[in-house]
């Protein structure tokens, strides 16, 4: 891609438990990120499993959504040539899950 800037925003997201050939469904969001630089427009479904987050992350949208946008945004400058893309969001590296004080069993 040129030196024009890159814009990138959230298009919308999709909840859904999705069907896995190896096991059962899973839930996460399916995030249709569009992309504009100059005067190519892109569409980039990005998948992010919230099975694999900590719970709390796995509920704020706004952390899913901005993690896959910072991944793709890695890819893009790494190279990658937008076409498809599915990813798997997890816990940030050294993220301590808060546990409810009533749950002694977790």
């Amino acid at each position: 891609m040129s030196a024009a800037p890159l814009l990138m925003r959230v298009e919308a997201g999709l909840n859904a438990h999705f069907n896995q050939p190896s096991g059962p469904n899973r839930p996460g969001t399916d995030w249709r990120i569009g992309l504009k630089h100059g005067d190519e427009t892109h569409t980039v479904l990005v998948r992010t499993y919230s099975d694999q987050a900590a719970p709390e992350l796995a509920k704020d949208s706004q952390f899913m959504s901005n993690t896959a946008m910072r991944y793709l945004n890695d890819l893009l400058n790494s190279g990658w040539n937008p076409d498809e893309l599915a990813i798997t969001v997890t816990n940030p590296i050294d993220y301590v899950s808060k546990k409810s004080f009533w749950k002694f069993w977790q």
